[in-house]
């Protein structure tokens, strides 16, 4: 037996439903001096390796008992992960009036991308769009994502856009790909300078401006924070910035 396509949007619909009952309890419970906090957060990549221990080790502080989920927080895996209820927002970056309605983004700070390879790639030097178009990439393709965003841009500019891609939604894969093929990869500028990823990848001098990310805080719009939550977000806010 399956569901149908109504039952299916149902289905979703009700599992917030109990998410957000269950929170509630929850809130209850903490305010009465329980310890049944329980926070499940998606974080993109650049704030795992930067800002993420400090807000974990502060988080715990506060919050010595509450159950703490971490995911990945590339962009295709974070909205099925926050639309079925299974985390209460994400640490991402997203195109601001890119995302869909039922989604909103609380900025933090503008993310500026660049196009990555491995230091001894046969295009690490090249200066025009046209000479990486027919290269090999890696995308991320998702509602509200950079690549996807870049690319409708590409095409209404009448720019060529890449044929040869290969879509992942993990930053393991796509790091082991694009240091160890002649795969090339669009990604936060940061990465430059997080050991021991800034040894792995160069640059490419590529003369035009990518559009910028908004890291910020992402979660659906009709779904408040429990106050556990809240905290975690907040604690985000400020070392993330």
């Amino acid at each position: 037996m399956e569901l149908t396509e109504c039952g299916r949007q149902l289905a979703v619909r009700a599992r917030l439903a109990q998410e957000q009952l269950a929170l509630a309890r929850q809130d209850i419970r903490q305010l009465q001096g329980g310890k049944q906090a329980r926070v499940a957060a998606a974080v993109t990549p650049v704030v795992f390796m930067g800002a993420l221990p400090k807000v974990v080790r502060e988080f715990r502080r506060t919050l010595p008992y509450a159950q703490l989920k971490l995911y990945e927080g590339l962009m295709p895996m974070v909205l099925p992960l926050l639309r079925e209820g299974f985390v209460d927002f994400a640490v991402a970056g997203a195109m601001e009036g890119a995302l869909d309605g039922d989604l909103e983004l609380d900025p933090i700070a503008p993310i500026e991308m660049i196009v990555a390879c491995r230091p001894d790639h046969p295009l690490a030097r090249a200066t025009r769009w046209e000479d990486l178009v027919d290269a090999d990439w890696l995308v991320h393709r998702a509602p509200g994502s950079h690549h996807t965003v870049l690319f409708d841009q590409l095409q209404r500019s009448g720019l060529p856009v890449p044929q040869r891609t290969i879509e992942t939604n993990t930053f393991g894969v796509s790091w082991g790909l694009v240091t160890r093929s002649d795969l090339l990869l669009i990604l936060p500028e940061r990465f430059l300078s997080i050991e021991p990823y800034a040894r792995q990848i160069v640059r490419v001098p590529l003369a035009m401006s990518l559009p910028a990310l908004t890291l910020g805080i992402l979660k659906l719009r009709a779904s408040p924070l429990s106050l556990a939550a809240t905290r975690l977000a907040t604690l985000f806010r400020r070392y993330a910035r």
